[in-house]
């Protein structure tokens, strides 16, 4: 049995991608996951001093006096020692990097490493096209718990019911009251001339206003059910995914559209009409190698009622992919026989 803490900065997204790594790798190999929490407290403009403090591959560690004023670090009691670290968002890499330091276990690090040097890590997990390195497995999409075979247990796909996923505004998808008329318009549209009827899920991030707007522009009529999260959130996303031929997902989550696209089903991600993503986010590099492989079709909101479906031939996925990533880590960690785990407990 191998012990994998999995470091979490508080996002439910990179918990979510450490999670799917971790389920992959108990696919081949008995493993237990601790969840150590490990978020950076810093102001960003000390980061660039801590990382220079910590040297270019990372090995001088931060002590538990400096760990109090950079990094909010709680280890559950009596966790057993870790053989693997495994983190995602940067602020969990001075915990993360600091913690298989200590234990002299290997770190692995997935999504966007820079500006932090790739010898920190054992092995980065990157979706980033442009990035890869030495000690790098470049991914199509970022790990998630989410898989073909997850989704078809969770129910059975009924004929003529899609669905959508609505987020909410972000710092680079900037969703205004406009959007949300045009995207309700659409479902309405849609549903008058493919004969199909909705599941509709929002969002944390949706937010009252957002889905009173939508509540009264769209047909009360073309939906099957409704998950208004900011009434009554019911946790049944993967099941209206599961009952649906085709997923459509607004395209301010990654984490979002990555679950649609590993579910196996033909996704469409929906975008406002104001959209500002940094150059330096791998965002757009995402999307577009994902558009490019035919896993999604991107549309604005403005357009998705007139989206012509049938004539847009997408690729879904057909098994999950991250079984072949599992298998590359494992070769590259040296995990090819597994004795008896070391039942020493970590002091926290």
């Amino acid at each position: 049995m191998k012990t994998i803490w999995i470091v979490s900065e508080g996002s439910p997204g990179h918990i979510s991608q450490s999670v799917g790594l971790a389920d992959a790798l108990s696919a081949v190999i008995p493993v237990q996951t601790v969840t150590v929490k490990g978020r950076e407290k810093i102001r960003g403009w000390l980061r660039p001093f801590v990382r220079r403090l910590m040297g270019t591959d990372g090995a001088r560690l931060l002590s538990d006096r400096l760990m109090r004023h950079i990094v909010n670090l709680e280890i559950p009691e009596k966790s057993p020692v870790p053989d693997l670290i495994v983190s995602s968002g940067g602020k969990s890499i001075f915990a993360a990097r600091t913690l298989a330091g200590r234990y002299h276990v290997p770190y692995i690090f997935i999504g966007e490493r820079k500006p932090y040097p790739a010898t920190w890590f054992h092995t980065i997990i990157s979706p980033v096209p442009g990035e890869s390195c030495a000690n790098s497995i470049d991914v199509e999409l970022i790990p998630t718990p989410v898989t073909p075979e997850f989704i078809a247990q969770k129910g059975t796909v009924q004929k003529g019911l899609w669905c959508m996923i609505a987020g909410g505004a972000s710092r680079s998808h900037r969703f205004k009251e406009k959007d949300w008329v045009n995207l309700a318009e659409g479902m309405n549209a849609l549903a008058e001339r493919e004969k199909i009827r909705w599941l509709l899920t929002t969002s944390r991030r949706t937010g009252a206003a957002a889905e009173a707007v939508l509540k009264k522009h769209l047909d009360p009529d073309v939906l099957e059910d409704a998950i208004w999260w900011a009434e009554n959130p019911r946790k049944e996303l993967y099941s209206f995914m599961a009952r649906s031929e085709v997923l459509f997902v607004t395209q301010d989550s990654v984490t979002m559209v990555t679950e649609a696209v590993s579910s196996g089903k033909p996704t469409i991600t929906v975008f406002p009409e104001t959209v500002v993503i940094p150059e330096s986010s791998f965002m757009n590099s995402y999307f577009a190698r994902l558009e490019s492989n035919k896993r999604i079709l991107r549309v604005s909101a403005g357009a998705s009622g007139k989206l012509l479906f049938k004539q847009n031939k997408l690729v879904p996925l057909s098994g999950n992919m991250l079984t072949p990533v599992a298998e590359m880590l494992l070769k590259r960690l040296g995990w090819t026989e597994y004795g008896t785990h070391n039942t020493e407990f970590a002091k926290a």
